[in-house]
């Protein structure tokens, strides 16, 4: 029998995803962008719907990585299917910031989505209402 009889538990995916996004979300808030594109990247391949949001954002912004705006919006999308409310109100902001591939539509829509589920942030911006003319 060996001093430490116990093994450790191995990690789920799911726990994976969770230690990578909470991480880089760190990294990030310290302003450590390019050590947190790795972690936020990893947590995002293991499905995080919420890396998958940030790594959008990331993309389309250019924080990080070299911008990419087509693979943010589609990593935005998919993060959306997933259920990622933030994700939704995202595209309001992206629409407040005139990023090509963003409709008035889809950004209310998206928008319309976070609010209904209660989002005070997605509220507040309905009730300022889409330019569609921009």
């Amino acid at each position: 029998m060996g001093l430490f009889p116990f093994r450790k538990k191995k990690q789920t995916p799911e726990e994976r995803a969770e230690m990578l996004y909470t991480e880089g979300m760190t990294l990030i808030t310290n302003g450590y962008w390019d050590s947190a594109f790795n972690s936020i990247s990893e947590a995002t391949q293991l499905g995080h719907r919420g890396a998958m949001g940030q790594l959008a954002m990331m993309y389309i912004f250019g924080q990080g990585c070299e911008p990419d705006c087509g693979k943010g919006i589609d990593l935005l999308r998919k993060s959306v299917e997933l259920g990622n409310l933030f994700s939704c109100y995202a595209f309001s902001v992206l629409w407040d910031h005139n990023v090509e591939g963003i409709t008035a539509e889809e950004a209310k829509s998206m928008c319309e989505v976070a609010a209904n589920a209660g989002m005070p942030e997605a509220i507040e911006r309905l009730n300022k209402g889409f330019d569609t003319k921009k």
